[in-house]
């Protein structure tokens, strides 16, 4: 038996070759031993196919309505992006601020964030992975005018790793329309 399987993107073929060997009596009439055989290969092709679907993963939110300046805190404190704008796979959480991966993969996280008040407090997002921070993206709030802050990274994720952003302590933020303030992730592919 020989296979040969073809993958394209993510449709997968299998072909399965099957020889079948046959023998045959061949008349012999002039002699007087057993017939002799002849051999002839019949070959035949199965095909299966499948369609392998893969997950869908995307998530956007930011920290809307009510238009306010987040912290600060004397703690580092959660940040809940509860105005959800993409929950493809339901991956997201709005209540807790925590994305859960539903499947080990490559994925791109991407936070950004932004203060708009007149003061001069630093703001700041720390990125999580399992209770583990990965990344602190801050600005200095000297010049007490407008600051953003934004930035991305590709994880390797197993099925159940959560990542959440938390607000550093004595830093502020900034929630209101626009979504200057956000959380968001997409699956590359799985593994």
């Amino acid at each position: 038996i020989s296979l040969l399987i073809l993958t394209k993107i993510s449709l997968c073929s299998l072909a399965v070759f099957v020889s079948t060997n046959l023998y045959f009596p061949k008349k012999d009439s002039q002699s007087k031993h057993a017939p002799i055989c002849y051999q002839t290969s019949i070959k035949t092709k199965h095909a299966l196919s499948c369609v392998t679907v893969r997950p869908k993963v995307a998530f956007s939110a930011g920290i809307g309505p009510p238009q306010r300046i987040l912290g600060p805190f004397n703690a580092e404190t959660n940040l809940i992006y509860s105005k959800v704008l993409t929950n493809i796979g339901g991956a997201y959480n709005s209540h807790t601020g925590v994305f859960t991966a539903p499947v080990r993969g490559i994925y791109y996280i991407r936070f950004t964030g932004s203060e708009y008040g007149n003061t001069s407090n630093n703001i700041g997002v720390n990125l999580y992975k399992n209770e583990q921070i990965l990344m602190h993206l801050g600005e200095n709030g000297s010049d007490g005018l407008a600051k953003h802050i934004s930035s991305g990274v590709t994880l390797e994720l197993e099925a159940g790793d959560v990542v959440y952003t938390r607000l550093p302590e004595h830093y502020v933020l900034w929630g209101g329309p626009g979504f200057r303030t956000s959380f968001s992730g997409f699956l590359i592919f799985p593994m």
